[in-house]
This record gives structure tokens, C-alpha cells and sequence, in this order.
């Protein structure tokens, strides 16, 4: 932009913070989206609980976003599951026992979306990891094939949005899923990674079982969501188990019934906020039972109680020079508050996100809200 010759001051909207307050504001998660929720079969190694060590992504899984184009464009190799190294490239880490697998049997599951933001859709598509793929290497293109396609039209998507792949038969033990949603309004594109341990892949068949074990016990115990009140659990089923008791402790010493469930999901409801919890699941089958590892989680904090409503009065339009406000460019990093000029416009990044030279992103309201102008 050609700056103008004369600039006085800015004026921000009433409901702009200040230049100060934006600045120290931290940068909470508002992205775009993710491969997990509630309506998904799988989670992604970004977004699972369950992964340690994964750096600073856990908290924006949906922010996993780099240029579209994948295979021929899009993260280089070696820097896929990172979208190109982001958030410190953590996720690049690959060996055989690095990260939680999704257990999947070969044939249908179900991959959903968490959205932050509902972007226009140009296509879903999802790769995975061929027969013999060496786990313990960096994950490349060539270790890919094409699974699905699934076309967005170019129209917003659901929340969420559900697709289900069908796993091939020829697949058994670790393989990685690659998601790749492509964006239709931006050039970019977002990329998740999803570790599966598949189960009866191939011709194999399973013979019934006329005299079960005493059951296994559960594993992988983790939480779906949480709130000040309540926890969603979910674990691995086992094999001769015909139903599962929830058991709850806040000392670790003394457990209490929390409920049973016929699946492998439990919703527990009426709790402490702010509380930590410790639960184990027992599998419950006609030969004995079996209880999982501890797991342990803290309900969230309880909605602040909202103060006396307090006379109104007249606010401030805070200002500040035009000339310390730097002008936007299409490619560069920005943080959620930073202020910029555009045309006389000045606007304010509502989310954190990297700009890869679409002059229309300044536009985009899903990143930047017009909060003033120049004079």
C-alpha cells in the first residue's frame, strides 16, 4: 500500500481493546480445525490427550495449516505431520512407539472434524501409509497412497463434518492416516496426522469363542472433554468383556462407584469444578474381572459469578498514531491483537495465523476485523 501523505491518528472501535492490552493478550486457540471430537472414531496425534511430549500444538491443534497442493506442493518430507514445522516440528517425531494408535479393525471408520472455523471447502482428502512402510523413519510422501476424496464444492461444512474410510484389508499392525482438508476461499490447506494400529487386516478371520477368558483389562483410558462439572471418558474394549464399571477417587487410595457402561464411553456428571479425579475402568465378563491403569484428570474451573451490573458510562475511544501501527503484508507471522493498516483501514488479527501471500486474506473476517480508520 502507498502510505498516505498526511496521518493524523486512529480511532478504534468502542469495542477495541487497547494497543497495550492486545499486545500482552495471550494467544488462545481459535483456528480452524481438527481431526477428533465426539463424533469421530479416531483422534489425531496433535489433538490426543494421550500423546505426551507434543509441545506447544496441544493447545491448537486446529492451527496445523501450510500451503495446499499435497502431494506435489505442502510440507516437505520429513515435516508432514507438522505441517512444515510447526509449533517446534514435535509431531515430526516418528518410531514405532512414539505415539497412541487408534485401535481400527480393516473396514469402515469414521473421521470427523472438530471446526473452529467453517471455511469454504474445495476437498477432503485422506492417505495412508503403504503395506510395509518403515515406522521407525521420517514420514514421506512416498510412503503414501491416495484412501479417499471426498469433494467440499466449494460450500462451508458442517460441524461437524463426518467422512467414513474404509481401511484396506492388505493393512495390518501401525499405519499413519494423513488428512488433508483443502481450502477453497484461502491457499492453504490443513493437515493432520493419525496414528492407527489395525486389527484383522487382511483374509484373516476370527473363529467364535465358546470359552472366553477371564476378561483383559482396558486400556488407553483418556478423556474426550471435560467441563467445570463433568468428565467424558473413553477407553479400549476388551475381549470377553460384557459390560464396564466406572470407578471414581479424589484421594487415590478409596474408589467409589461412578456408574457402568455397555460401551467402551462414560459420561460422569455432578462433579467438583477445579477438582483432579482419578478413575479405573474395570472389564467386567463371565470369567472374572480386570481394571485398568489409573487415570487422572482435573474438572475445568467454574464460571466466574458476574458482578453487580454498575451504571454505565460514557467510554473512552482510545487512540494511537497512525504512524506505529505497521502496514499489512500478504506473507508474514501474525499474533491474535496485532493491529495493521490497509488502505486507510485499520484492522485487527482476531486469531493467531501465518499469511503465505493472499493479498484477500486482510479481507477475511475469520482473521482480521476492521477496527478504525486512518485520517
Amino acid at each position: 500500500m502507498t502510505p498516505r501523505t498526511r496521518l493524523g491518528s486512529v480511532t478504534l472501535a468502542v469495542a477495541a481493546i487497547t494497543a497495550a492490552g492486545l499486545l500482552i493478550a495471550p494467544t488462545s486457540a481459535v483456528g480452524h480445525g481438527y481431526v477428533g471430537g465426539s463424533a469421530s472414531t479416531l483422534i489425531s496425534r496433535a489433538a490426543w490427550s494421550a500423546n505426551v511430549d507434543r509441545g506447544g500444538v496441544q493447545y491448537e491443534p486446529q492451527s496445523l495449516e501450510a500451503p495446499k497442493g499435497f502431494p506435489q506442493a505442502g510440507p516437505a518430507d520429513g515435516h508432514l505431520a507438522s505441517a512444515g514445522g510447526l509449533f517446534g516440528g514435535t509431531l515430526d517425531e516418528q518410531t514405532a512407539t512414539r505415539w497412541q494408535k487408534n485401535i481400527v479393525q480393516a473396514g469402515p471408520v469414521q473421521v470427523a472434524w472438530s471446526l473452529t472455523a467453517a471455511h469454504r471447502t474445495a476437498q477432503w482428502r485422506y492417505f495412508i501409509t503403504k503395506p510395509g512402510w518403515d515406522p521407525n523413519d521420517e514420514l514421506e510422501r512416498s510412503d503414501l497412497e491416495l484412501l479417499a476424496t471426498f469433494d467440499g464444492r466449494g460450500e462451508i461444512p458442517a460441524v461437524p463434518t463426518v467422512h467414513t474410510l474404509t481401511i484396506p484389508a492388505d493393512r495390518t499392525g501401525y499405519h499413519v492416516i494423513y488428512a488433508v482438508w483443502d481450502v477453497a476461499d484461502t491457499t492453504n490447506a490443513f493437515y493432520n496426522t493419525i496414528d492407527i494400529d489395525v486389527r484383522g487386516g487382511g483374509a484373516v478371520t476370527t473363529p467364535p469363542v465358546t470359552n472366553p477368558p477371564a476378561s483383559s483389562a482396558p486400556t488407553g483410558v483418556h478423556s474426550m472433554g471435560r467441563t467445570a462439572s463433568s468428565v467424558d471418558l473413553m477407553w479400549k474394549g476388551t475381549a470377553g468383556a460384557t459390560s464396564y464399571r466406572v470407578e471414581r477417587s479424589t484421594d487415590g487410595v478409596t474408589y467409589s462407584f461412578a456408574g457402568t457402561s455397555a460401551t467402551t464411553r462414560f459420561l460422569d456428571t455432578g462433579l467438583a469444578a477445579a477438582t483432579t479425579y482419578r478413575y479405573r475402568v474395570v472389564a467386567t465378563g463371565p470369567s472374572g474381572e480386570a481394571a485398568s491403569a489409573v487415570f487422572t484428570v482435573t474438572t475445568a474451573e467454574a464460571a466466574p459469578v458476574p458482578s453487580t451490573p454498575t451504571t454505565p458510562t460514557t467510554p473512552t475511544m482510545p487512540t494511537a498514531p497512525a504512524a506505529d501501527i505497521p502496514a499489512w503484508t500478504a506473507v508474514g507471522v501474525y499474533v491474535r491483537g496485532d493491529l495493521r493498516r490497509h488502505d486507510g483501514v485499520v484492522y485487527r488479527a482476531v486469531q493467531s495465523h501465518r499469511s503465505w501471500g493472499d493479498p484477500s486474506w486482510i479481507t477475511a473476517r475469520a482473521l482480521w476485523e476492521p477496527v478504525g480508520t486512518t485520517r
